[in-house]
């Protein structure tokens, strides 16, 4: 998914942020499906908000939105990144990075802060689960904003160092972002790398400081 939401222009003074119910389905899958207007909003949505809390506030997944005099106009989904299911550390990298799938806001309700409202809410539910790093995908327009709340922001690719190599992830027509959780996780600017590489996301992949990529990868 992309991210839809207006340049802010300070927070809404009524806003609440709160868990999804899954009696919310169908007012944040309304809200999310003005992400990629014609396209179907994930099954994911609808599974997710079945579950009970975990780590998270839906197991392994986050869905959280933004009422303001009690009416939902803004919604939030985050899940583990897909190319984690096939991954041999998958274990463990479920409890290290989580992936923001979608941000959205009522066209009436833009500029109001609610959606930097649900991306702290995000950050501390992540925070508080033991979460590591925070990835997305969104349209160039939003670079700034999500640079902004301390995302590396506008990258034409996801990086990240793991025990195996490197992981390569790109979306055609989109730009990632990252946000480390931890001290302990960074962001690597290699010589020769597409964008900056997730250091430290799992213990012991660290990229040295005299690193550089190459055509096969990561070269130490």
């Amino acid at each position: 998914m992309q991210h839809i939401h207006a340049a802010e222009r300070g927070p809404a003074p009524s806003v609440r942020i709160a868990r999804a119910r899954y009696r919310d389905l169908e007012a944040v899958t309304s809200l999310l499906s003005l992400v990629n207007p014609g396209q179907p909003v994930p099954d994911l949505v609808g599974v997710a908000l079945s579950f009970p809390p975990g780590r998270l506030t839906h197991g392994d997944c986050l869905c959280l939105i933004a009422r303001v005099d009690g009416r939902i106009v803004g919604a939030l989904m985050a899940s583990p990144p897909n190319w984690t299911e096939t991954h041999p550390l998958r274990g463990e990298l479920v409890r290290s990075v989580l992936y923001i799938g979608g941000v959205a806001v009522a066209p009436d309700h833009r500029g109001k802060g609610i959606a930097s409202a649900l991306l702290r809410a995000a950050e501390q539910h992540s925070r508080s689960a033991g979460l590591r790093l925070l990835t997305l995908e969104h349209p160039s327009a939003l670079t700034r904003f999500y640079t902004r709340h301390g995302y590396t922001a506008g990258q034409d690719c996801l990086l990240v160092a793991l025990p195996n190599g490197v992981q390569v992830r790109r979306m055609p027509g989109h730009q990632t972002a990252v946000k480390p959780l931890t001290l302990a996780v960074r962001i690597a600017q290699v010589p020769g790398a597409p964008a900056g590489i997730v250091s430290g996301l799992i213990e012991g992949c660290d990229v040295p400081p005299s690193a550089r990529f190459g055509r096969n990868g990561l070269i130490t």
